[in-house]
């Protein structure tokens, strides 16, 4: 049964590279998703919302990120984007109706208003992905220490990261394998989750193992035990390059929240004023 040797973890969301973007700070690229996430927030307008897509994807061009982990963010988040369109635009209808379908009435407003949502989702997920695309887990882990955050709960987080990828990719080893042994997977409902039991069988085991291991890797680090004070290899430090690109982010949030709260730019889901 697949799972009888070793797992092997092989799989991460970073992606290697020397690009001005994997040479930044994590705590820059931290400020970076941070801010992103604010201003696709508080702005409401489509086109904003356009711009910022369009941005993001010249974040990970510019990043050297491999087109397939593009392809990955958009067919796994273009169905909720879609669906949370679909469903402001038929329940949250204002303005002149465009049509009108026996209850249902679509208006440009709400239609505005719906694509602005499903493309806010997009955003803030593309945002979060460049952050670790370009980040490895080591570097992650520091960056959120230093920001505060306690390290077995950064850890945990890169732990969770780092073993969505490997278990999808033993689910897709696991169902290949036992597809050539003869299972057949198809059918619906409860006769297909039936069928799928060696397959969830097989990931529980795999799953258990790779726990062990993970646990006895880091009971062997000392994770934990009192009076160990944790050191590291390789630590970050903000360099000249990384004071302004926190500065020029700082000042772009703040110059666009003005724009928005105090002259209203960007409050219509089409109007820009």
């Amino acid at each position: 049964m697949p799972g009888d040797g070793p797992v092997a973890i092989n799989a991460d969301l970073y992606v290697p590279g020397r690009s001005w973007a994997h040479r930044l700070d994590p705590r820059v690229k931290l400020l970076f998703v941070a801010c992103f996430i604010v201003l696709v927030l508080v702005y409401d307008n489509l086109f904003f919302m356009l711009s910022a897509l369009v941005l993001v994807h010249l974040l990970h061009f510019s990043a050297r990120v491999p087109a397939a982990r593009l392809r990955f963010v958009w067919k796994t988040l273009l169905p909720v984007a879609l669906l949370m369109a679909l469903l402001w635009t038929l329940f949250y209808p204002r303005g002149e109706a465009l049509a009108v379908f026996w209850i249902v009435e679509i208006t440009l407003h709400a239609l505005a208003q719906g694509a602005a949502l499903g493309l806010r989702i997009l955003v803030m997920a593309f945002a979060v992905f460049a952050w670790l695309y370009t980040t490895d887990q080591a570097a992650l882990v520091r960056s959120l220490v230093k920001v505060g955050i306690p390290y077995e709960w950064g850890l945990v987080l890169a732990l969770a990261l780092r073993y969505i990828p490997t278990f999808q990719g033993s689910y897709m080893l696991i169902s290949e394998a036992q597809a050539a042994r003869g299972l057949e997977l198809r059918g619906a409902g409860f006769a297909r989750v039936r069928r799928m039991m060696p397959i969830f069988v097989a990931m529980i085991v795999t799953s258990l193992r790779a726990s062990e291991q993970l646990g006895r890797a880091i009971e062997a680090r000392a994770l934990g035990a009192p009076g160990v004070r944790r050191s590291v290899l390789h630590d970050i430090r903000f360099r000249p390059a990384d004071y302004a690109a926190s500065l020029l982010l700082a000042a772009g949030t703040a110059l666009l929240l003005y724009l928005n709260f105090a002259l209203g730019i960007g409050e219509h889901p089409i109007a820009l004023g």
